[in-house]
């Protein structure tokens, strides 16, 4: 049995939770806007296809770690499936990613205290400055204590989660569910990606469980499955519980429109503080120790780039180009939540876990040693396809190739 002890259920349970727990966090505030333009049902279908997509990916990285490699990073790991070209997509991927989750969290943060306390709308950019730096601080000293804390943090969160559903639900109306307009089911299909993004932390999943693969892809299937449950169960009650699409600024077309979080327009039609308390309690720690979380993994990032390729670990250097670009744009353009995150998600999470992922599989299945050729070429292809295809919807809209607008702007 090569001395390796087999994880016991319990710890495989343990394990799935910290994957549920960076499921359950900002999409949930950016997932029912953006899946709600095309209605339930083609949010269903898109949400649950990228679910698989993530979840396949997933288990790839998880495949393809082993315990002989004490750090993992994913450049590196990209570097050795797919070339020094792999390395350098991985790289601009990663800062994509982490530069756009730092501008769409201040911007998220912002326009919903913003909206839910309108005296604070001539305050935005200061409101903005204020909070970054509250949190670039926090990632320098308080770091440790975010990682001590994570339990109480995932707790509140629970706790408001649960709230929120329950007090959200008063107000739904199962008809609501039945508007559909398939033309929209694109927009919600790199918001979804951003939700299912847990992959940094599968090397931490696979060494809290000795390394080994069957109990390293339970894990990982229950904590996503029950990630994907949750925001289903989520989006339904958002989508039912508001207004039709052409009903006003309450609506989910003007929560796109103005890049909301789904708990503003909520907010306004269910007028429960408990709701309202919730939501931003909620909002407030998702946000924070999201940022914090991925603040420090960019601050690490810019510095081994730094160390690497400029021979400089300068801290007032790597400082600055961590956090000074993202709350530049910020400020320049506050109202980015959800476009941030659609490039987010449709660019470089896209890159990183869809394509190259698909890519990796249809090399592996000419491997010689490899079973299942045919499976594994047929699920890259369809990954590779289906990351292409979502890659090429939001950089067209971005780039004005093609224009899908809520129907309001049409």
């Amino acid at each position: 049995m090569n001395g390796k002890t087999i994880p016991s259920k319990m710890a495989i349970f343990l394990a799935s939770l910290l994957v549920l727990g960076n499921v359950l966090g900002v999409g949930v505030l950016a997932l029912p806007i953006s899946a709600g333009l095309g209605g339930f049902f083609p949010a269903l279908i898109g949400i649950f296809a990228m679910w698989l997509l993530m979840l396949f990916s997933a288990f790839l990285i998880a495949y393809r770690i082993d315990g002989s490699k004490k750090n993992f990073d994913l450049p590196s790991f990209y570097q050795a499936e797919l070339g020094n070209s792999g390395k350098w997509i991985a790289i601009i991927c990663n800062l994509i990613i982490l530069y756009g989750v730092l501008v769409a969290y201040l911007s998220g943060m912002a326009t919903m205290l913003a909206n839910l306390f309108p005296s604070l709308v001539n305050y935005l950019h200061l409101i903005i400055i204020i909070y970054c730096s509250i949190l670039v601080a926090l990632i320098v000293f308080g770091l440790k204590v975010l990682h001590k804390g994570m339990s109480f943090v995932m707790i509140i969160l629970w706790i408001c989660f649960i709230i929120m559903l329950i007090t959200s639900a008063e107000k739904f109306h199962p008809k609501l569910l039945t508007f559909t307009d398939w033309k929209y089911l694109p927009v919600c299909l790199p918001i979804a990606i951003s939700t299912f993004h847990f992959h940094n932390i599968i090397p931490t999943v696979c060494s809290s469980l000795n390394f080994d693969k069957p109990a390293t892809y339970k894990a990982i299937f229950i904590g996503v499955f029950l990630g994907l449950i949750i925001n289903l169960l989520w989006v339904i009650v958002v989508l039912g519980s508001l207004p039709e699409n052409h009903a006003g600024t309450h609506s989910i077309i003007y929560a796109q429109i103005h890049n909301l979080t789904a708990n503003v327009p909520l907010s306004k039609v269910l007028h429960n503080q408990y709701f309202t308390i919730s939501a931003l309690i909620f909002a407030v720690f998702a946000v924070t120790s999201s940022f914090m979380t991925n603040g420090a993994g960019l601050l690490g990032f810019i510095k081994d780039l730094c160390f690497k390729y400029a021979k400089t670990d300068n801290k007032l250097l790597v400082g600055t180009l961590s956090f000074l670009p993202p709350l530049a744009v910020t400020l320049i353009y506050p109202n980015l939540f959800l476009k941030a995150l659609a490039i987010v998600g449709g660019v470089g999470e896209t890159i990183l876990f869809a394509i190259l992922p698909g890519l990796i599989m249809v090399k592996i299945s000419h491997s010689k040693t490899t079973s299942n050729h045919l499976i594994l070429k047929i699920i890259g292809y369809i990954m590779t396809f289906i990351g292409i295809g979502v890659m090429c919807f939001v950089l067209g809209q971005k780039f004005g190739f093609f224009i899908l607008n809520p129907p309001l702007l049409q």
